[in-house]
This record gives C-alpha cells, sequence and structure tokens, in this order.
C-alpha cells in the first residue's frame, strides 16, 4: 500500500491522543505533523499504522475508551522501536468488544484520553 495522508477524522484522533502529557509526548507531536497511513488491519477495523517495516517492538503510550459506549470499545496510540532512531510513531490501535467494529475511528471529542503506564 501506498502512504496516503490522514482523513481529517484520523487527524482528529491522533490529536487528541498526543494532548496528554507524557514523557516524549513534544517528539511525537512534532512527527506528527507529517505522519502518514502506511496501513491498516486486514479485519476491517479502522487500526492504522504509521510505519511500515522492521521495529524492535511496539508500545501503548497512550489509551482512550469511547464516551457513552456500551461496550468496553477504545483505542490506544503505540509507538515502535527504531534502532539507532529510536521510539517513533507507530499507529493507532482499534480494540473493539461490540459485534462489529466501526468503519472509522470515533469523533475524538467522544474518547476519553489517559496517558498508558
Amino acid at each position: 500500500m501506498s502512504p496516503r495522508q490522514l482523513t481529517a477524522r484520523e487527524r482528529g484522533v491522533l490529536d487528541a491522543l498526543l494532548a496528554v502529557e507524557f514523557d516524549g509526548v513534544e517528539r511525537l507531536r512534532s512527527q506528527s505533523a507529517t505522519a502518514q497511513v502506511y496501513g491498516g488491519c486486514g479485519c476491517g477495523c479502522p487500526s492504522i499504522d504509521f510505519f511500515h517495516g522492521q521495529t524492535n517492538g511496539m508500545w501503548p503510550v497512550v489509551n482512550a475508551g469511547v464516551r457513552d459506549s456500551r461496550t468496553y470499545d477504545g483505542l490506544f496510540l503505540f509507538t515502535v522501536n527504531l534502532p539507532q532512531v529510536g521510539d517513533v510513531l507507530g499507529g493507532i490501535e482499534w480494540v473493539g468488544q461490540g459485534d462489529s467494529d466501526p468503519d472509522e475511528l470515533p469523533p475524538p471529542g467522544d474518547l476519553i484520553v489517559t496517558a498508558a503506564g
């Protein structure tokens, strides 16, 4: 898949996730300005990846629940670790608990965002 620009909804969710304070958030905020989508989950959920290639693992840095959800639907922002570079934006992972997944990420205003840890 060729990289593409984030949709307005994806950009809004990314900005909401990066609005909380945690170690390294400034670096990730800087990276978010040029973030592109390189892929997503094959199951059809709205997860998106900002990185494509070999990494040294992934780590959740921000968790978000969906306000007024009847299930425990949510998402998290994760970083990936690149050799000789460090942590970079990895993607947004949807965690759905309902019978079906939405076509897109929830509106940013519906998210309850907290730093992971």
